[in-house]
Protein backbone atom coordinates (compact mmCIF):
# COMPACT_ATOMS: atom_id res chain seq x y z
CA UNK A 1 0.00 0.00 0.00
CA UNK A 2 1.40 3.34 -1.11
CA UNK A 3 1.35 6.19 1.31
CA UNK A 4 0.95 9.68 -0.11
CA UNK A 5 2.41 12.81 1.37
CA UNK A 6 -0.13 15.24 2.70
CA UNK A 7 -0.73 18.26 0.52
CA UNK A 8 0.90 20.63 3.02
CA UNK A 9 4.20 18.69 3.08
CA UNK A 10 4.29 18.52 -0.72
CA UNK A 11 3.68 22.25 -0.98
CA UNK A 12 6.39 22.96 1.65
CA UNK A 13 8.93 20.81 -0.22
CA UNK A 14 8.22 22.56 -3.55
CA UNK A 15 8.45 25.94 -1.87
CA UNK A 16 11.80 25.03 -0.26
CA UNK A 17 13.25 23.89 -3.59
CA UNK A 18 11.99 27.08 -5.28
CA UNK A 19 13.53 29.25 -2.55
CA UNK A 20 16.92 27.54 -2.89
CA UNK A 21 16.80 27.90 -6.68
CA UNK A 22 15.91 31.60 -6.37
CA UNK A 23 18.70 32.35 -3.90
CA UNK A 24 21.22 30.48 -6.03
CA UNK A 25 20.25 32.52 -9.09
CA UNK A 26 20.79 35.86 -7.32
CA UNK A 27 24.11 37.58 -8.08
CA UNK A 28 26.64 37.77 -5.30
CA UNK A 29 25.89 41.11 -3.70
CA UNK A 30 28.29 40.61 -0.79
CA UNK A 31 31.12 42.55 -2.45
CA UNK A 32 30.69 45.82 -4.28
CA UNK A 33 32.73 45.99 -7.48
CA UNK A 34 33.84 42.36 -7.32
CA UNK A 35 33.98 42.02 -11.11
CA UNK A 36 36.14 45.13 -11.40
CA UNK A 37 38.57 43.74 -8.84
CA UNK A 38 38.89 40.52 -10.85
CA UNK A 39 39.46 42.53 -14.05
CA UNK A 40 42.01 44.66 -12.21
CA UNK A 41 43.91 41.55 -11.11
CA UNK A 42 43.78 40.25 -14.70
CA UNK A 43 45.14 43.52 -16.11
CA UNK A 44 47.97 43.57 -13.59
CA UNK A 45 48.81 39.96 -14.40
CA UNK A 46 48.97 40.70 -18.13
CA UNK A 47 51.22 43.73 -17.58
CA UNK A 48 53.49 41.95 -15.12
CA UNK A 49 53.89 39.04 -17.51
CA UNK A 50 54.81 41.41 -20.35
CA UNK A 51 57.40 43.18 -18.16
CA UNK A 52 58.86 39.83 -17.15
CA UNK A 53 59.03 38.58 -20.75
CA UNK A 54 60.74 41.80 -21.85
CA UNK A 55 63.32 41.45 -19.06
CA UNK A 56 64.06 37.88 -20.11
CA UNK A 57 64.65 38.87 -23.76
CA UNK A 58 66.87 41.87 -22.99
CA UNK A 59 69.99 42.06 -20.90
CA UNK A 60 72.73 44.47 -19.90
CA UNK A 61 76.09 43.07 -18.79
CA UNK A 62 74.59 39.61 -18.31
CA UNK A 63 71.70 40.80 -16.12
CA UNK A 64 68.04 41.10 -17.15
CA UNK A 65 67.08 44.60 -18.34
CA UNK A 66 63.85 46.06 -17.06
CA UNK A 67 61.77 48.02 -19.57
CA UNK A 68 61.25 51.75 -19.19
CA UNK A 69 64.90 52.68 -18.78
CA UNK A 70 66.30 56.15 -19.29
CA UNK A 71 64.28 58.15 -21.80
CA UNK A 72 62.61 55.06 -23.31
CA UNK A 73 58.84 54.83 -23.68
CA UNK A 74 57.67 51.83 -21.65
CA UNK A 75 54.45 51.52 -23.63
CA UNK A 76 56.36 51.39 -26.91
CA UNK A 77 58.68 48.72 -25.50
CA UNK A 78 55.72 46.53 -24.53
CA UNK A 79 53.41 47.01 -27.53
CA UNK A 80 56.08 47.52 -30.20
CA UNK A 81 59.22 45.81 -31.40
CA UNK A 82 62.62 46.34 -29.81
CA UNK A 83 66.31 45.57 -30.22
CA UNK A 84 68.50 43.72 -27.74
CA UNK A 85 69.47 47.03 -26.12
CA UNK A 86 65.79 47.87 -25.49
CA UNK A 87 65.62 50.60 -28.15
CA UNK A 88 62.43 50.79 -30.19
CA UNK A 89 63.26 53.27 -32.98
CA UNK A 90 64.23 51.95 -36.40
CA UNK A 91 67.87 52.96 -36.92
CA UNK A 92 68.68 51.41 -40.30
CA UNK A 93 66.88 50.80 -43.53
CA UNK A 94 66.41 47.20 -42.49
CA UNK A 95 64.50 45.77 -39.56
CA UNK A 96 66.81 45.15 -36.61
CA UNK A 97 64.16 44.99 -33.88
CA UNK A 98 63.70 41.28 -33.23
CA UNK A 99 61.95 41.24 -29.85
CA UNK A 100 58.31 41.85 -29.03
CA UNK A 101 55.62 42.91 -29.15
CA UNK A 102 54.70 41.65 -25.71
CA UNK A 103 51.19 43.16 -25.67
CA UNK A 104 48.69 44.05 -28.35
CA UNK A 105 47.73 47.11 -26.30
CA UNK A 106 47.79 48.20 -22.68
CA UNK A 107 44.84 46.89 -20.67
CA UNK A 108 42.34 49.35 -19.26
CA UNK A 109 42.25 49.78 -15.51
CA UNK A 110 38.56 48.91 -14.88
CA UNK A 111 38.29 51.02 -11.74
CA UNK A 112 39.39 54.37 -13.19
CA UNK A 113 38.91 53.59 -16.91
CA UNK A 114 42.44 54.61 -17.94
CA UNK A 115 44.98 52.55 -19.88
CA UNK A 116 48.01 54.85 -19.79
CA UNK A 117 51.09 53.99 -17.77
CA UNK A 118 53.27 56.38 -15.79
CA UNK A 119 56.88 55.50 -14.97
CA UNK A 120 58.37 56.59 -11.68
CA UNK A 121 61.79 58.31 -11.73
CA UNK A 122 64.76 55.91 -11.50
CA UNK A 123 65.54 56.84 -7.88
CA UNK A 124 62.03 55.82 -6.65
CA UNK A 125 61.61 52.30 -5.30
CA UNK A 126 57.90 52.58 -4.54
CA UNK A 127 54.99 54.02 -6.53
CA UNK A 128 53.15 57.28 -6.01
CA UNK A 129 49.49 56.46 -6.62
CA UNK A 130 47.33 59.46 -7.53
CA UNK A 131 44.82 58.14 -10.12
CA UNK A 132 46.20 60.18 -13.03
CA UNK A 133 46.91 57.05 -15.11
CA UNK A 134 45.73 53.49 -15.31
CA UNK A 135 49.01 51.97 -14.15
CA UNK A 136 52.24 53.01 -12.42
CA UNK A 137 55.56 51.34 -13.25
CA UNK A 138 58.63 51.43 -11.00
CA UNK A 139 61.70 50.77 -13.19
CA UNK A 140 64.02 50.35 -10.19
CA UNK A 141 62.09 47.26 -9.08
CA UNK A 142 60.37 46.21 -12.32
CA UNK A 143 57.00 46.23 -10.56
CA UNK A 144 53.76 47.63 -11.92
CA UNK A 145 50.77 48.79 -9.88
CA UNK A 146 47.23 49.99 -10.43
CA UNK A 147 47.23 53.78 -10.12
CA UNK A 148 44.62 53.76 -7.39
CA UNK A 149 45.01 55.22 -3.93
CA UNK A 150 43.07 53.71 -1.06
CA UNK A 151 41.47 50.30 -0.77
CA UNK A 152 38.78 48.17 -2.39
CA UNK A 153 35.41 47.35 -0.80
CA UNK A 154 36.99 44.50 1.20
CA UNK A 155 39.55 46.88 2.71
CA UNK A 156 42.51 45.52 0.70
CA UNK A 157 44.84 48.33 -0.35
CA UNK A 158 45.21 48.63 -4.14
CA UNK A 159 48.95 48.89 -3.50
CA UNK A 160 48.83 45.25 -2.33
CA UNK A 161 47.26 43.95 -5.54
Amino acid sequence: MKQRLPLFETFAAVLAVAAVAFLTALPNSGEQGGEKNVELHDGLSVLRTAVFRFSMDHEVAGSPMMPGGADVDLEQQLVGRSRGDGGTELLNDFEDRFFGPYLENLPVNPVNGLSSVRSMPPNYSSPVLNGSCGWVYVPATGKIYADLAGADARGVAYLEY
